[in-house]
């Protein structure tokens, strides 16, 4: 009982604490600020303007892609369903009548259905599945902006 009083002992508990605290302090922050970004669903107008209800979804898509880079695995888990329902709420509004939106639908459909499985995936390692989402999320960003810039070419 004597070696917990000696002043070296006492320092180390207090430093272990302190490092405790602000870890979970930290992370308690950290979720906080993922929550608080969540933004509310917003319906939008139905239209036949793909290439305008495809850069909206792009829009979104880069922001969840930099959000997910920065808050990293609970912004996933917290505001992946709110992203589905974003998306899914922009295709619908597409009025399909032409082959380019129908083309458009189905890029929109085909990236809805990719987020939606990886929240149906167990997860064994967060950080891989973070990156998986990642790389998911750029490879459509990257084949939306093509598409668009082919769009604006044949159009202009």
């Amino acid at each position: 009982m004597e070696n917990f009083f000696r002043p070296e002992i006492i320092i180390a508990i207090v430093l272990a604490i302190l490092i405790v605290f602000f870890v979970l302090f930290r992370i308690m922050k950290r979720r906080q600020q993922v929550k608080t970004e969540t933004e509310t669903l917003r319906k939008p107008e139905r239209t036949e303007d793909g290439p305008a209800v495809m850069a909206a979804s792009l829009s979104l898509l880069q922001s969840y892609k930099n959000n997910l880079n920065k808050y990293g695995y609970p912004y996933f888990q917290e505001t992946t369903p709110f992203v589905l329902q974003q998306l899914r709420a922009e295709a619908d509004s597409l009025v399909i009548e032409t082959k380019a939106n129908q083309q458009i639908f189905d890029l929109l459909q085909e990236n809805y259905h990719g987020l939606a499985d990886f929240q149906q995936v167990s997860i064994t390692d967060k950080k891989k599945l973070e990156l998986e989402v990642l790389n998911h999320v750029n490879k459509t960003i990257i084949t939306w902006r093509n598409y668009l810039r082919e769009v604006g070419e044949s159009n202009g």
